[in-house]
């Protein structure tokens, strides 16, 4: 897998890390008094624990860390990412003098092979 499609998988799974982590904060939370005067009618029944509840919430914070600074991990070894714009472009036109190259030595063998093809057509 190259790493461009890593940092993407790494990308979209930070960002359904993110949206679980959302959906349990505010389906897991319980309901808090904003104003003394106005009591909680009713409590929210699932709920968890507020221990509970605070040491979840640790672990997908530690998680959402984690992915983070493997996503920096993978930005990191990107080619070309420490180079200027100007180092990139020539980087570029080299690679594709060296595809160019490759081609007509590809197109080279290819022809010597059909040569070779036809002289042992015309031995026959």
């Amino acid at each position: 897998m190259d790493r461009l499609t890593q940092l993407q998988d790494a990308i979209d799974a930070m960002a359904r890390m993110l949206t679980n982590s959302l959906f349990y904060v505010h389906e897991k939370s319980t309901m808090a008094e904003l104003n003394n005067q106005i009591s909680i009618a009713q409590p929210k029944i699932q709920a968890d624990p507020p221990e509970e509840f605070n040491q979840n919430m640790h672990e997908l914070a530690t998680d959402l860390v984690k992915k983070a600074k493997e996503i920096d991990a993978l930005i990191e070894v990107l080619p070309g990412i420490k180079n200027s714009e100007e180092d990139q472009i020539r980087i570029l036109e080299e690679l594709e003098e060296e595809n160019k190259k490759a081609n007509e030595d590809y197109q080279a063998a290819v022809n010597e092979m059909a040569d070779e093809q036809s002289v042992k057509e015309q031995v026959k």
